[in-house]
């Protein structure tokens, strides 16, 4: 069957045309052949409409049909959805069967399954929602760092399966389960208590149903919260949106207001709702049409590969049976729901709510006060500092002195331990020139000026000697060593300077200098392993400066808007164009475009995302091309911007995020970028201004030798007075530079430029 399409039937056909739908986006993957159904009108129009044959009996379903998709109702809800599937697992033909399904009904499956050596599978398409993958994301975030305190949970008892199953993907553990109590009151709402996982729950559950319609009558699906000792995180809905609540805490020295003004924590800083992932609500047009398909497709992906066995089936079915187990306790104890016959959805449109809230701010605006966007906030580049200060956790100077002083030992320790271990300056007192290292070392020649830099740092900061330019005296770096300089680096980054993952990257790349040096091992396979961005993303995501860059970063574009938008008035919406070159993993994208929804019905906006990698555009245009006003264009910083496309003198906001370090000639693609700026217009960069040296063990194997003034200064990253200079030549009017240089953050080396073209205009 190995790269073969799979012969694939459905069996239902209410449910089924979701199935359908899923099996149509993977045709590559699945061959329809069928439905299996009733021979109801519905049956025949729903078969009519795909062009696929009814079938009424199992028995009239050909023999090389591989896999079966039962969507219909299981034994356990009084349908014969289990009957039809361990028939058609006799005959040989894998299952997935639609959830939920007792445990004892999994079990008899299963053994068909291993008697019959086929896969049978349990599908549960709310586990694959965008969301929820989201708060299971989050919640395995919290559990690695903070002790759950409470579970509490709302949810339709219809939906009951998905929530247990959503709990086990994101707790540690839900084996033991522990049911206090369970009050029964004229209440839509049973309230059940107990621990799960030897956490405490509450389980509000709306255990209603219509008889007439009982896929309908569910006042929510799930609403999910868990809660830490730092805040708790809610799903407020299975699609959305995610929210993060920091947990409020009033300091016991605080006296008066001025106190709390005075505060400057992360933990003052921090909003009281967070909106994590996902920000744009869907209807549920979409939802039906697309997300829902969407994640069924994830389920027939994943028993595809256990057919093809590439999965552990046995693992998987464990899980099920766990699952069903724990949801048919909670299930027993609820009882049957009771039946409301007389039920009905009556539409409030939502009109009337926003209605209400207009009419009741009238009266603040008829006071000469306005709100909204943009006339209430600053607009003064310079203060976006402050807006960065949520990002800094428990960070202070003396932990930032620290980090620095051990990340130079353990990279300086690193170089000179690589060059060791290939048989170069192993003896104390015998002098190597340059060649002779490079030789020793086997060196790739486009690596060659790197290590040549190694050597310079390394004689600065007194590792080893040097004497008409032959380097000696350096002591033997043992493996021992290395890891305990490793390790001191490691205790202090994750107490809030990064994530695990960037200094797993790091310490990957150490590991491997010997083969980097030789061009053996590629840099960038270290930082896309198996072609994934997840390690790229997180490190130009986590790292505290880049937090802390990128939130001020996302203020300055909303501070600039809300200029250009005084300066066109309230008559016309007008136009924002913003550029962001050499994109890559939408890092900062991620920050800006979250602002920028805030304010896309006030001012229209256009909204550019370019990278030389069709690679990274791809996957940008799965995360962000929902919004509208988002393009996404080819594009290369080292050739002329405007014989690309892009067009001069249009463009208000250009975006570029640590990329302009990589050009050939940063004064050529900064006098570029002037060039598609109207008068008036900022470039915000951000970049690093010293060598940092966890580059040189890192992406420096990936960057090209400059032609610019840095190949005269001979260092990889320009300082700011060389930023500045380039900016001017370029025709600045003012270049703005943040954080200042007495900031906490300072330190490690880590600029934004807010540079502003001369408006030859006049003022905006």
């Amino acid at each position: 069957m190995n790269g073969e399409k799979m012969r694939v039937i459905v069996c239902g056909s209410t449910f089924g045309q979701f199935y359908f739908e899923a099996l149509k986006t993977l045709s590559s993957h699945f061959e329809i052949v069928g439905l299996l159904a009733n021979g109801s009108d519905r049956s025949k129009k729903c078969a009519e409409n795909y062009g696929v044959n009814l079938y009424t009996k199992v028995n009239q379903i050909p023999k090389n049909v591989d896999l079966a998709c039962v969507v219909l109702r299981s034994g356990v809800l009084g349908g014969m959805g289990t009957n039809i599937s361990v028939e058609l697992l006799n005959r040989g033909i894998n299952v997935i069967q639609e959830q939920p399904i007792h445990n004892r009904d999994i079990s008899e499956c299963l053994r068909a399954a291993s008697q019959n050596n086929v896969v049978f599978m349990t599908g549960d398409l709310y586990i694959n929602l965008p969301s929820v993958k989201q708060f299971i994301t989050c919640a395995k975030a919290i559990t690695a760092r903070q002790e759950l305190l409470y579970i509490d949970v709302a949810f339709a008892s219809q939906v009951s399966y998905p929530m247990i199953h959503i709990l086990m993907e994101a707790l540690p553990s839900i084996r033991n389960l522990k049911i206090d109590n369970v009050s029964k009151s004229k209440s839509p709402f049973q309230v059940i208590t107990g621990e799960i996982g030897d956490i405490p729950f509450t389980f509000r559950v709306h255990n209603e149903v219509n008889p007439d319609d009982p896929d309908n009558y569910m006042h929510l699906l799930h609403r999910i919260e868990i809660g830490c000792d730092g805040g708790s995180l809610l799903l407020s809905d299975t699609h959305g949106p995610l929210l993060w609540h920091p947990r409020m805490h009033v300091p016991k020295d605080s006296i008066t207001l001025k106190d709390f003004a005075d505060k400057g924590t992360s933990e003052f800083l921090e909003k009281t709702t967070e909106i994590l992932g996902i920000t744009k609500i869907e209807n549920y047009r979409d939802i039906f049409t697309k997300r829902w398909p969407e994640a069924i497709a994830e389920d027939l992906l994943v028993i595809k590969e256990m057919i093809l066995g590439n999965l552990n089936v046995n693992m998987h079915g464990q899980r099920e049976l766990l699952c069903s187990n724990q949801w048919h306790n909670i299930t027993k104890r609820l009882g049957y729901p009771t039946l409301k016959s007389a039920s009905k959805h009556n539409i409030f449109p939502v009109s009337i709510l926003k209605t209400a809230i207009l009419e009741d701010s009238y009266e603040i605006s008829s006071n000469n006060i306005n709100y909204k966007f943009p006339y209430k906030i600053p607009r003064d580049i310079q203060s976006c500092s402050e807006y960065g200060k949520s990002e800094l956790g428990n960070i202070d100077a003396e932990s930032v002195r620290l980090y620095n002083e051990n990340l130079n030992e353990a990279v300086l320790t690193s170089m000179l331990y690589s060059l060791q271990i290939k048989g170069a300056l192993v003896n104390k007192e015998q002098k190597y020139s340059k060649r002779e290292i490079l030789n020793i070392s086997n060196t790739a020649a486009e690596h060659e000026s790197l290590i040549i830099k190694w050597l310079e740092l390394l004689k600065k900061n007194k590792y080893i000697k040097c004497d008409d330019e032959l380097y000696y005296g350096a002591d033997l770096i043992s493996g021992i060593k290395l890891n305990k300089c490793w390790d001191k680096v490691r205790n202090i980054w994750e107490s809030g300077f990064g994530s695990k993952e960037t200094m797993d990257y790091f310490i990957r790349n150490v590991r491997k200098l010997p083969q980097l040096m030789s061009g053996e091992q590629k840099a960038v396979f270290l930082l896309f392993p198996e072609g994934k961005f997840d390690c790229a993303y997180s490190m130009y995501h986590d790292m505290v400066t880049v937090r802390y860059l990128n939130k001020i970063l996302s203020e300055a574009v909303i501070r600039i808007s809300a200029e250009k938008k005084i300066s066109i008035g309230s008559e016309s919406k007008g136009e924002l164009k913003i550029v962001e070159i050499g994109a890559g993993t939408g890092a900062t994208t991620d920050g800006v475009v979250k602002r920028l929804i805030e304010i896309e019905k006030i001012i229209n906006i256009k909204y550019l995302f370019t990278d030389i990698s069709n690679y990274f555009l791809s996957a940008a245009k799965q995360k962000f091309g929902n919004n509208p006003w988002m393009e996404f264009k080819t594009i290369n910083i080292d050739k002329n911007f405007i014989t690309q496309g892009l067009t001069p003198k249009s463009t208000d906001i250009i975006i570029a995020a640590g990329v302009i370090n990589n050009a050939f000639d940063t004064d050529s693609v900064i006098k570029g970028l002037m060039e598609l700026l109207v008068p008036g217009g900022w470039i915000l960069i951000t970049e690093a201004v010293h060598e940092c040296m966890e580059m040189l063990i890192s992406q420096g194997f990936m960057m090209t030798d400059p032609k610019d003034d840095r190949s005269n200064t001979r260092t990889t990253f320009m300082t700011i007075d060389q930023w500045e200079e380039v900016f001017y030549n370029a025709g600045a009017e003012k270049v703005l530079i943040l954080p200042e240089d007495d900031h906490i953050l300072s330190p490690l080396g880590q600029r934004l430029f807010a540079v502003k073209k001369e408006n030859k205009r006049g003022s905006v």
